[in-house]
């Protein structure tokens, strides 16, 4: 596929299968849909973020790209607003059932809802002892998040995607692939026969997904998680065409597992030498992403850091001391 593929316009990358570029609303711009024949009508995979903007594009597409055909299903990889914030608007437009893994539906659901205040007294506690500086916590409690724009209604109902089963697309079996780490339960679909991945987020061709650590699992360790999926991704053929959710439909499955696997080690090793002495998150932070940030990319920051550190104390490289700010010192 050698044409850069336009807002709105779907762009045929195999027989019947075509991506859907939408805009979203951050620094990464875009996201890729997919439209896949289904018979004599469509199936959809991830839906984008709301905005009046995507209604009107998603209104065009249906119309007259699909022809007004039915759509059978609403497919989401995961629950991040970029992927799940319209699929509630197809589902009502299209009466056509959502389809998702059981946890990233659960998660869609809790991430949907306003924060009581003793939750936003331990995110703020989150913050605060990673290091993260007073005003930057206030401004952090007050900002406005992604799904209160971005998905102005959760998915309803859904049929459960599970690991290991299938799921019929045009007569063609889809095997449904679950993994964590970038999100709890998070969906690709693969096509062995076609020798066809849809990764979602879950492998993208020059960024690497952001690994993060939530506020209410704070000693969670999704870097293990996210690296024992690309070793399981490794041992499926190198000769697959792999469509992500961002940037380019892409061949070479195996290097690009080897160059984010590197990627993370390196950082790792960098954060073993950085905190020979005692280091704050939010030093941390600043050794591997800079001092300029974002409140935005702040969030992002603080969740991945403290899983890059989170996996060394799980194998024993690392130690954290403190209460009120923690430190973290190289074993």
């Amino acid at each position: 596929m050698d044409a850069k593929p336009e807002f709105g316009i779907p762009m045929k990358v195999e027989e019947g299968i075509f991506l859907l570029k939408m805009p979203i609303p951050y620094t990464l711009d875009h996201i890729n849909l997919w439209l896949l024949r289904d018979a004599d009508g469509w199936t959809i995979v991830d839906s984008g973020f709301f905005s009046e903007e995507s209604v009107l594009l998603w209104n065009k597409v249906l119309a007259d790209f699909c022809n007004n055909e039915a759509i059978q299903k609403i497919i989401i990889t995961h629950f991040h607003p970029d992927h799940v914030g319209m699929a509630q608007w197809l589902a009502h437009k299209t009466n056509a059932p959502v389809h998702m893994s059981q946890i990233e539906y659960l998660t869609t659901q809790m991430a949907c809802q306003d924060y009581s205040e003793e939750q936003k007294l331990v995110r703020c506690q989150y913050f605060e002892r990673f290091g993260v500086g007073q005003e930057e916590v206030i401004q952090l409690q007050n900002r406005i998040g992604g799904y209160v724009v971005g998905v102005p209604e959760a998915p309803i109902s859904y049929q459960r995607l599970v690991d290991g089963e299938s799921i019929i697309i045009n007569h063609e079996a889809w095997q449904l692939l679950q993994y964590s780490g970038h999100s709890p339960g998070h969906i690709c679909l693969y096509h062995p026969e076609r020798h066809l991945l849809i990764s979602g987020d879950q492998v993208l061709p020059n960024i690497s997904p952001n690994i993060s650590v939530q506020f209410n699992e704070p000693e969670a360790d999704p870097l293990a998680d996210y690296l024992d999926s690309l070793d399981n991704l490794s041992t499926f053929s190198n000769k697959m065409l792999v469509l992500p959710s961002h940037g380019r439909v892409f061949k070479g499955l195996h290097e690009r597992l080897t160059a984010l696997k590197k990627g993370h080690y390196k950082s790792l090793d960098q954060l073993r030498r950085f905190c020979q002495q005692g280091r704050s998150g939010l030093e941390v932070i600043e050794e591997l992403y800079g001092n300029c940030l974002s409140l935005f990319n702040l969030s992002l920051a603080t969740g991945e850091a403290m899983a890059h550190l989170n996996y060394l104390i799980k194998i024993g490289d690392m130690s954290r001391t403190g209460d009120a700010v923690y430190e973290y010192k190289t074993n």
